[in-house]
């Protein structure tokens, strides 16, 4: 284990860039963010807001889908417990969340890559499999992740994403309300009455 340890500090000092000022980090930290939890579901909540029908809830799938992934992974980090490299950027990483392995980034693109594998046609998951890849290589450039913890995030996600859509139907089926705002009204009425 140590030898993999090795090799995976090696092969990420190989990708890191340490010059903040460097352009090539610059726009690798803007990518980096794009990968952020709260940034996809605040934007996928805006978009459910304003949706109706399977728009509707497509988008409040996918939302809760990203959300309970994101309570586990952290979970799981802080269990596996290992430290992030050393550096200065992505403070706000560093104090909510030290702990790099599995890449919760990581683990949130392979998720999201199912996720729109299941909702969107080929041409467009170009965009999406172009994203993954370099905000996934991001969290190495800018520091904040080791090679080895962005491989093993990708694949956890993907795994996790095919649970996802394989418990799709009955989560549609169980938890139809929260799919459905046009529901509300009724079940607020019958519980408050």
């Amino acid at each position: 284990m140590q030898k993999i340890l090795e090799l995976d500090r090696v092969l990420t000092g190989k990708i890191r860039i340490k010059d903040e000022n460097n352009k090539l980090f610059r726009i690798a930290a803007f990518l980096s963010h794009t990968g952020d939890s709260w940034f996809w579901c605040s934007g996928l909540f805006i978009i459910w807001l304003f949706a109706h029908g399977t728009l509707q809830k497509t988008v409040a799938f996918w939302g809760i889908a990203i959300a309970v992934t994101a309570v586990f992974i952290f979970l799981l980090k802080c269990m596996i417990h290992r430290k992030r490299p050393e550096g200065n950027w992505g403070d706000i990483y560093r104090k909510t969340d030290p702990h790099s392995f599995p890449s919760g980034h990581a683990v949130r693109a392979g998720l999201i890559l199912v996720l729109a594998m299941n909702t969107f046609h080929f041409p467009f998951m170009i965009f999406f499999i172009l994203w993954a890849i370099l905000m996934i290589l991001s969290r190495v450039i800018t520091g904040v992740h080791f090679l080895l913890d962005v491989t093993a995030g990708i694949f956890l996600g993907l795994l996790i994403g095919i649970g996802w859509i394989a418990v799709m139907p009955y989560l549609f089926e169980m938890f139809y309300f929260l799919f459905d705002r046009s529901l509300w009204p009724g079940i607020l009425e019958r519980l408050f009455n």
